[in-house]
């Protein structure tokens, strides 16, 4: 796990500590409110790829959806990234995300594969589907649980990195 860890601090995100505020001004709070525009992709050939895949995708992005990331370390030197659409916010609760983050005005979330020991505080699930789901924030008031994810398929690019280079790309669809 510690190269998981390593491997997603080192090779790809940094957080900028700019965007890093008390909470409300308030100087008796240690709460740090971490803006999603604090993540930023340092990989040149990442960065291109996810660009270029926000492209060739962009009919299917809808309101409320984003692109959903899936990193894997395969070894001390390889890893695996897998691009995709959401279809809904259930990602929220069947695919966690460890990081949210915007690029290029697009929001995306990224899974890190073995990590799963974390999760989004249900509170800000139901704020962002409010914010920008209220049908599904209706349905988790009425019903206590998120609706059934519609099944579908879509354009998916998986990546494989060796050496902080792009080694090989595969492009397909799912069902």
């Amino acid at each position: 796990m510690k190269y998981i860890l390593l491997g997603f601090g080192i090779l790809l995100f940094s957080c900028h500590s700019g965007k890093l505020e008390k909470d409300n001004g308030n100087s008796n709070s240690n709460t740090v409110d971490i803006s999603i525009d604090t993540w930023i992709i340092e990989n040149p050939q990442l960065k291109s790829e996810l660009s270029d895949y926000i492209i060739k995708v962009e009919d299917e992005i809808k309101d409320g959806n984003f692109i959903e990331i899936n990193y894997k370390a395969i070894n001390d030197s390889t890893c695996r990234f897998v691009f995709w659409v959401s279809l809904d916010n259930n990602i929220f609760t069947y695919h966690i995300p460890h990081v949210l983050f915007k690029f290029e005005q697009q929001l995306v979330s990224l899974h890190i594969e073995g990590l799963d020991i974390f999760k989004i505080n249900n509170d800000f699930i139901l704020e962002y589907l409010k914010k920008n789901d209220p049908d599904q924030y209706d349905y988790y008031l009425q019903y206590g649980d998120y609706p059934i994810s519609p099944t579908g398929g879509g354009l998916q690019w998986e990546l494989v990195f060796q050496n902080d280079s792009l080694i090989s790309k595969e492009e397909y669809f799912t069902q």
